[in-house]
């Protein structure tokens, strides 16, 4: 096992209501070589722009097969590519009350055909965003708490 894979960092972002609060972390570059390195993914991978139709028609399914892959891919030098990066995140319940949950954050790579790229070794785990707690329902509904939430 290689655990150089599974290095993370923590950073401190706040202290709110006597609590610390920190993002973990790992580089993205660290994430994006994890994905280029698997030899099952990186064969699927598509670089350029690919003309889809469907009964005669233009049809888009893949990111590469839009409009903007296109004149970007006609844009840059032959000899470079478009590496297209997608991140997401959703908070998950951690506990079966329901009562502890975590925020991952994912990415993956919009070369990948979608048919791969919804199989769990196209996405890393880039880390977690921290959940705030507030001390009461007054402060959980104040315009301040929601305002700190959107901001960390």
């Amino acid at each position: 096992m290689n655990l150089s894979r599974l290095l993370y960092y923590k950073h401190r972002i706040l202290v709110h209501n006597n609590k610390e609060y920190f993002i973990n972390y790992q580089p993205v570059i660290k994430c994006i070589e994890n994905l280029l390195s698997n030899p099952e993914i990186s064969q699927l991978f598509v670089y350029d722009y690919k003309k889809l139709e469907i009964e005669n028609e233009q049809s888009y399914g893949e990111q590469y097969t839009g409009n903007w892959w296109k004149k970007v891919k006609e844009s840059i030098p032959s000899v470079a590519y478009i590496l297209s990066i997608i991140l997401y995140s959703d908070a998950t319940t951690t506990d079966t009350l329901g009562k502890r949950s975590l925020h991952p954050i994912y990415i993956s790579l919009g070369n990948i055909p979608t048919w791969r790229r919804n199989k769990e070794d196209t996405k890393q785990l880039l880390g977690y965003l921290p959940i705030l707690s507030a001390k009461d329902e007054r402060e959980k509904k104040s315009s301040e708490f929601k305002k700190l939430v959107r901001e960390t």
